[in-house]
């Protein structure tokens, strides 16, 4: 069974991606307002995760949110807000709010009217997308 939770864990427990241009400076501007709305409010949004799947396998892997990880971990914030679709749940069950509905969804979000939700065949959560940050940084920062 696949299921779709929000979560708040140890930062610890994700795996995520350190993207060279955001490690880089290529990207500065962006990091600094990324770093500047981190400071002032933590996590406006939850990050998204996906946990047993097959690329990743037990990892809880970031797909949309890795440069917010980036910032946290920089930052020290040990707890992190997540949606997270563990398609293996009744093998290995996380405790969290289950999530079923769109609206459940969006309703974690800052910007919820900005959010995409996208869903497989089976009608599963298979990616959720808040807006590309610089379009929506106004509203962070």
């Amino acid at each position: 069974m696949i299921q779709t939770i929000y979560a708040k864990l140890p930062r610890e427990r994700f795996s995520y991606l350190e993207r060279a241009e955001f490690m880089n400076g290529e990207e500065q501007p962006f990091r600094d307002s990324l770093t500047a709305s981190m400071s002032k409010y933590g996590f406006r949004d939850p990050i998204y995760c996906w946990y047993n799947s097959k690329n990743w396998g037990d990892k809880i892997k970031i797909i949309v949110g890795n440069n917010r990880m980036v910032v946290a971990t920089e930052l020290n914030i040990p707890i992190v807000p997540a949606v997270i679709t563990n398609f293996k749940a009744e093998e290995s069950p996380l405790e969290g709010q289950v999530l079923k509905t769109d609206e459940e969804v969006k309703a974690l979000f800052f910007l919820p009217e900005k959010l995409h939700v996208r869903r497989d065949k089976n009608g599963d959560i298979d990616q959720v997308t808040p807006a590309h940050f610089p379009t929506v940084k106004q509203h962070y920062v």
